[in-house]
């Protein structure tokens, strides 16, 4: 199973998201010919210029050719060796240099060649194999051994095979296996308009994708039922009905347990797929909640509360202009003397999974003053069932002045 994404932008076509390249394959599982030659076929309709298509790939099978096979596997640097060997195929892509029309130096047919495997890797993954592409080859070794022409350039070798078990994995592998994904942002690599001019995406994207792509029940914020610190806070104020606002609600396991208790509930949440599960949970457990679909720093939300649940949305602004807009709209929201119940990151979780905003009592303080007292503070935790790590928290108790 391919290990989460992380710093999501935007949802993408499900495809995409579970290509990743692994070290774990079965040894023992041979990949069928059908589905090779499916791979390849798809690597057949990879665009390239004028149609030459000038990818040419070597496959060897250790089930059908074992000498091919490590012939290959022998030209591989020691490192990718170590995991490679219990991949059923490997698979050799080069470019010829030249067009096959006039002889003249084809300068996209290494652009093309890559087209072409990822083509191949995209296949691969819709027919629930996986595939790991490798730079660390002797290219002199390969081009002797497979007697590949000196004028066709050797890209990469591509290993392919089913998922494997990871608890065979060296430990240098393992942790590799086991880390979230990253990239990029968006708008480190794309320009608009011209060089340097960052290409910006809608921050609300990212969350529908973590959404869409994973379960909620496997995402670190989720918990099942109430939070402990909210109960507590719910207990020592003594507060047992009121109208509620539960920002960033998720799929609404808070909304829903505070309804439960006899609130009058609303909530929203940027990711549309989010609510829709929200409100699926709230008409299993028999409660009415208002979900609504909303960003926090473009609110359209109006009336007043007497309490705001904030467990997770504040920590996610590191910036003072988007803090402020935060503050403006919990204060227009929340009655004079209404409580704001908010949970965010400690100053002192320095893990590097999580959100950018990362705050002390004094720092609640100094951002909150003027429009809130804070009554109370404790350092605390956010623990998910899905999940062993429980970042440090900072829980704090406000009222509207």
């Amino acid at each position: 199973m391919a290990q989460r994404r992380m710093n999501l932008q935007v949802p993408i076509e499900a495809l995409f998201a579970r290509r990743w390249s692994t070290y774990a394959f079965d040894t023992e599982k041979p990949v069928t010919r059908e589905h090779l030659a499916a791979c390849l076929e798809a690597a057949r309709w990879a665009p390239s210029c004028y149609g030459e298509q000038p990818w040419r790939f070597v496959v060897a099978d250790r089930f059908e050719d074992e000498f091919s096979w490590r012939q290959i596997l022998s030209a591989l640097v020691e490192n990718n060796q170590l995991w490679a060997k219990n991949a059923p195929v490997l698979i050799v892509a080069a470019a010829e240099a030249f067009f096959t029309s006039n002889e003249n130096p084809n300068r996209w047919a290494e652009y093309d060649t890559g087209q072409a495997v990822m083509s191949l890797c995209l296949q691969a993954t819709a027919l629930g194999l996986m595939t790991h592409q490798m730079a660390g080859f002797d290219a002199g070794q390969l081009q002797t051994s497979l007697q590949i022409p000196e004028h066709v350039h050797i890209m990469s070798v591509t290993a392919i095979g089913h998922p494997g078990n990871i608890d065979n994995l060296e430990e240098v592998f393992l942790s590799r296996e086991l880390a979230p994904r990253n990239r990029k942002a968006i708008s480190e690599f794309v320009y608009n308009g011209k060089w340097r001019n960052d290409w910006e995406v809608a921050s609300g994207l990212g969350w529908e994708a973590r959404y869409q792509e994973t379960a909620a029940e496997q995402l670190p914020w989720y918990s099942p039922s109430l939070d402990p610190d909210i109960e507590q806070a719910l207990h020592s104020i003594s507060l047992t009905s009121a109208h509620v606002l539960d920002l960033g609600c998720g799929v609404g396991t808070q909304s829903v347990a505070l309804a439960k208790r006899g609130f009058v509930v609303s909530a929203c949440d940027i990711s549309s797929s989010a609510i829709a599960e929200a409100g699926k949970l709230a008409e299993r457990e028999g409660v009415q909640i208002d979900f609504r679909v909303e960003d926090i720093l473009q609110s359209q939300l109006s009336g007043t509360f007497d309490l705001i649940i904030d467990r997770g949305v504040f920590h996610c602004f590191s910036d003072e202009a988007d803090r402020s807009v935060y503050l403006t709209m919990v204060a227009r929201l929340l009655k004079p003397g209404g409580i704001l119940l908010l949970k965010c990151f400690h100053k002192t979780e320095t893990h590097q999974e999580g959100p950018p905003g990362r705050y002390d009592e004094a720092d609640i303080e100094r951002f909150f003053s003027g429009r809130f007292e804070l009554i109370r503070s404790k350092t605390s935790s956010f623990s998910s069932p899905a999940s062993s790590f429980s970042p440090k928290a900072l829980f704090c108790i406000l009222r509207r002045r």
